[in-house]
């Protein structure tokens, strides 16, 4: 029995250790935009909230139940930044509830772990909470003021539609839903940001960089509290997983980027005409969504699922509810390896009369038909080198 315990002991602690790099098996040379990468919705909610807000943000706006540093350690690497204008400082909210966090420490911290592990980046989805400003500064100059600091620029990254994960490794992206300057200090702009359901409108999405503009398909339906709203959710959020998984990036004009928030909230407090989210609507919310996307991951034919921002990372249960954000969180990352893989995983190309019943994809995540005949695969060495049943495999 000692024995079994050791051993289960040891492998938590494997366990643990992978997810906390996971990046630094990813190939050098894949676009980061074919990626499938876990995030955080409202990511300080787990940090605790400013004074005298403690009882009201458990009650309605509870999102999280880990902090920045536990969220990391699971293996999260893209984190929802909201800051407004409070107390003199660039305080994290949801909505108008202050959390502890302050959005340059949560800045500092996290150059402190990409610095700790080069291996891994960050991808920011920054949003002024304007909800929670209580005081007259300008936001846009706080912002700039914050992003101009001379210890970040090492750890920052311009946006660029084609960036891989070379590119990346010790960085963080940022990504703005507003224009505080003409042109984005440091990684890009969200341009034609929706909430709707509706799939015209999630395709409307871009990302302004400096010097260039990409496609977007994005996905941020949150009020799901209405009779139905639950399944339209669920119905968006996988016709999203759907299309990014099946979608070919044959070259780099084909390169489209994708942000699916899986968070919402279905239970509401009526109050005098308002209706006001209840974290445990968001843990309802997850528990279905949550499910919706751990199916979709285990029967379709792997691809990439883009950023997925969730709720409840890291935790399968929360105040009852089975939200299942540790299971999430980790067969996302899980879903990498299943079309992309080390370089020592290229097995003898003896598998190819198996070929034509196989799921293939290339090292850009990019679905592949097979061909009549493999004398029709292009010559080069590096494009016959391909994902076929979850193992690389050169052809020869």
């Amino acid at each position: 029995m000692k024995r079994v315990f050791l051993f289960l002991l040891l492998a938590l602690c494997l366990s643990a250790a992978r997810a906390d790099n996971w990046m630094q098996r990813l190939p050098d040379d894949t676009f980061v935009a074919v990626l499938s990468i876990p995030g955080t919705h409202d990511s300080a909610t787990g940090c605790g909230w400013a004074a005298g807000y403690e009882a009201t943000g458990n009650e309605y706006a509870l999102t999280q139940e880990l902090n920045f540093a536990q969220q990391w350690s699971v293996g999260v690497r893209a984190f929802d930044l909201r800051p407004a204008l409070y107390d003199g400082f660039m305080c994290l909210h949801h909505g108008v509830m202050p959390t502890v966090a302050r959005f340059e420490d949560v800045l500092a911290q996290l150059c402190d772990s990409l610095k700790a592990n080069p291996s891994e980046f960050v991808v920011i989805h920054l949003r002024h909470e304007s909800d929670g400003d209580q005081t007259d500064d300008d936001y846009n100059q706080r912002i700039q003021q914050v992003l101009s600091d001379e210890a970040l620029q090492p750890y920052l990254v311009d946006f660029r539609k084609e960036l891989t994960v070379a590119d990346m490794r010790g960085k963080m992206l940022i990504l703005s839903r507003e224009q505080y300057a003409d042109k984005p200090l440091t990684g890009g702009f969200f341009l034609n940001w929706s909430h709707s359901a509706a799939w015209a409108d999630q395709l409307k999405g871009q990302i302004k960089g400096k010097n260039v503009t990409a496609g977007l398909t994005q996905q941020d339906f949150y009020d799901t509290h209405a009779s139905g709203d639950l399944e339209k959710k669920v119905t968006a959020v996988e016709r999203v997983l759907k299309w990014t998984m099946e979608h070919k990036t044959s070259s780099k004009s084909y390169i489209r980027w994708v942000v699916n928030f899986v968070s919402g909230y279905s239970k509401v407090l009526e109050f005098f005409g308002f209706s006001i989210s209840l974290s445990d609507g968001y843990r309802d919310n997850a528990a279905a969504v949550h499910a919706a996307v751990l199916k979709m991951l285990q029967e379709h034919a792997a691809g990439p699922t883009g950023i997925i921002f969730m709720d409840y990372a890291g935790v399968d249960q929360s105040n009852g509810y089975e939200v299942r954000g540790q299971e999430l969180v980790q067969a996302i990352i899980n879903n990498n390896f299943q079309y992309l893989l080390p370089a020592d995983a290229i097995t003898s190309s003896s598998v190819a009369p198996s070929l034509r019943s196989a799921t293939i994809y290339d090292l850009s995540g990019t679905r592949v038909e097979f061909p009549s005949s493999l004398t029709t695969f292009p010559v080069s060495p590096r494009s016959r080198l391909l994902i076929v049943d979850g193992r690389k495999v050169l052809l020869r």
